[in-house]
């Protein structure tokens, strides 16, 4: 079966946009990239069902979002929306509501935008955040990731000021802040992923290179924190990036870049806690992003500063990487995601 994947990043040196390929679930085999659309720093995108593409970019200095019908057989722009200084670090599509999250790291906010039926961009609301943290990097509010709850939350990663936020949207206009955990000095919460049938989270820190497992209460939208478990070594070079649970929940799995491994974690029968089972190397430098692939058969990385794209098998009973392809060439890739 042939599944398709977008690849994005930034287009500082020889990246041109936004690539699309296609993933061969019974071989691994992935066609040879080619550029969907060309855009200035897409390094985040989401895609709806109906197969619009949702991607930060650039223009003229400013930053912002974009928004594209990929349903043919070339990209449409439907809107572009380049208000802000900067872009966003991560973007995030609500399907049952038709929102979009956009977490702005340098500007210390969250913006909430509609996206309307023919693909327009209609500004809602956004969250002003404040609070620093001990390291020289969490010099301020920096949110670096905004998404929902499984009970339709707004939950936030807040890197600068070791902050987890989450807010009722049910008014999107006037988001209101249920609760708040503050995690450990310096930790820098950067990504997460919740258990699919447990109530569990787990979160992806940045600066210590570590995972946290909390329960999450949907009742009074509490976090409390159960566990926590070292996925690399807590050093200057090593930053820990992005996050993915399988979807039958028993295995975790966490890039770091400086040491630019994938490790893989066994997940407790009951959710609560992990189990550090290996890291393999990513086989390139910088492994900023990677996603499972829709067969849970492969998992594909992308290495930001080496242009490389890896694949590796994956064992649905034991969890278990092996490399398969490391000398597929996408140019600065920070973003893997299947449609």
């Amino acid at each position: 079966m042939l599944e398709k994947v977008l690849f994005s990043g930034y287009t500082s040196k020889t990246g041109k946009g936004v690539y699309q390929a296609e993933l061969d679930s019974d071989t691994g085999k992935l066609s040879a990239p080619k550029t969907l659309v060309e855009l200035t720093g897409p390094t985040y995108i989401d895609v709806t069902n109906d197969l619009k593409l949702i991607s930060l970019a650039k223009k003229d200095g400013k930053g912002g979002i974009v928004t594209y019908d990929i349903s043919g057989d070339k990209a449409k722009l439907l809107d572009e929306d380049f208000s802000e200084e900067t872009s966003p670090s991560y973007v995030k599509f609500d399907e049952s509501r038709s929102l979009i999250f956009s977490a702005y790291f340098h500007l210390s906010k969250v913006k909430i935008d509609h996206l309307t039926k023919d693909g327009k961009i209609e500004h809602y609301s956004e969250i002003h955040f404040e609070g620093s943290g001990p390291r020289p990097e969490q010099d301020q509010s920096k949110p670096h990731y905004s998404a929902l709850t499984p009970d339709g939350k707004l939950i936030i990663c807040d890197y600068g000021a070791d902050r987890i936020y989450i807010y009722n949207i049910d008014d999107p206009k006037n988001p209101k802040q249920l609760n708040e955990f503050i995690a450990p000095s310096g930790y820098a919460p950067r990504h997460l992923v919740f258990n699919p049938t447990k109530p569990y989270v787990y979160i992806a820190c940045e600066l210590s290179s570590k995972v946290l497992v909390m329960e999450y209460n949907a009742t009074d939208s509490n976090l409390t924190l159960v566990d926590e478990i070292e996925v690399a070594k807590d050093e200057q070079k090593n930053t820990t990036a992005a996050i993915r649970i399988s979807k039958d929940g028993n295995f975790l799995y966490v890039s770091t870049r400086g040491a630019d491994t994938i490790a893989t974690l066994s997940v407790s029968p009951d959710g609560d806690r992990l189990k550090k089972l290996n890291t393999v190397k990513t086989m390139g430098n910088g492994p900023r992003d990677f996603e499972l692939d829709p067969s849970g058969k492969y998992l594909v990385v992308a290495n930001q500063d080496s242009d490389n794209v890896s694949i590796f098998t994956r064992s649905s009973n034991k969890g278990a990487l092996n490399l398969l392809e490391e000398n597929i060439s996408i140019p600065e890739c920070v973003c893997v995601h299947f449609i």
